[in-house]
């Protein structure tokens, strides 16, 4: 019996055991799978994007760190996939279908999906006419804003300018912001992870795009995001009668594309 381990100081023992289990739950897993339409067609050029836990970026006796590694890939003629590793959240998207984001387990290897034809969930949100952008609020995403709700100028908050819109609900003041700045079109996992259910839609503005977000948590409160890579739309967490107000905001938006600096 090998007894070497045992003449090792007992923190130093710890920390291989730490080091091993975050190795264990970080340890990547080949990712495969199809995609295909409605009809059991293959979808050839869909792109993929996911980020795969690291592991520890640091080893013995330096502060352990976790990272994650990005995977962008897209599928093949035959709708087919295979990524070294994953994270629990795998982004599917193609001009003509409807996006998908798909929750999976860490130690997943496989994962078939069928893509909606785009045509039928696609938003259309017309562009602002010069008359609506002297009236309405807001950059990039601009709104119609009722009496009943206070507009604060944010343009020391974000790089571009935004607003932020409050509806008072009892003590409570509930927020839609809208923030112009490099912006990813995917929420903050933790919307997706906690949500009860959550659905996802590509909207279109003339030649600009984006997605549109919506859920609602497990304690009931709701949230929806409408989002281009320069900038968003969003309420987040709100009780179904401040989100009922702003979805009257939302549902009736125009798009300013003058906003879009890149």
């Amino acid at each position: 019996m090998d007894l070497t381990i045992f003449s090792l100081p007992m923190k130093l023992i710890l920390l291989l055991s730490a080091l091993l289990t975050l190795s264990t739950h970080a340890r990547a897993f080949e990712f495969k799978g199809t995609v295909k339409s409605e009809d059991g067609k293959p979808l050839a050029g869909v792109q993929i994007l996911t980020y795969a836990p690291a592991g520890p970026a640091k080893i013995l006796g330096i502060q352990v760190q976790s990272s994650s590694k990005r995977y962008e890939i897209t599928t093949g003629a035959d709708g087919g996939f295979s990524i070294p590793g994953h994270g629990r959240l795998v982004y599917f998207h193609r001009a003509d279908v409807r996006p998908l984001t798909k929750i999976v387990e860490l130690t997943a290897t496989r994962l078939d999906v069928v893509m909606e034809d785009g045509g039928r969930s696609l938003w259309k949100i017309p562009a602002c006419s010069a008359q609506e952008k002297s009236t309405r609020v807001g950059v990039g995403s601009m709104v119609n804003v009722p009496k009943n709700v206070m507009v604060k100028d944010a343009k020391d908050r974000f790089e571009d300018g935004g607003y932020l819109f409050g509806y008072r609900v009892g003590e409570r003041v509930e927020l839609l912001v809208n923030w112009w700045e490099s912006s990813s079109l995917e929420p903050l996992e933790k919307y997706l992870f906690e949500s009860k259910q959550f659905s996802l839609r590509m909207w279109t503005s003339d030649d600009k795009w984006g997605y549109e977000y919506r859920g609602t948590l497990s304690n009931g409160k709701v949230w929806r995001r409408i989002a281009i890579k320069n900038g968003a739309i969003a309420y987040q967490e709100n009780s179904k009668e401040a989100a009922t107000l702003f979805d009257s905001m939302l549902d009736t938006v125009c798009f300013d594309k003058s906003a879009v600096k890149w």
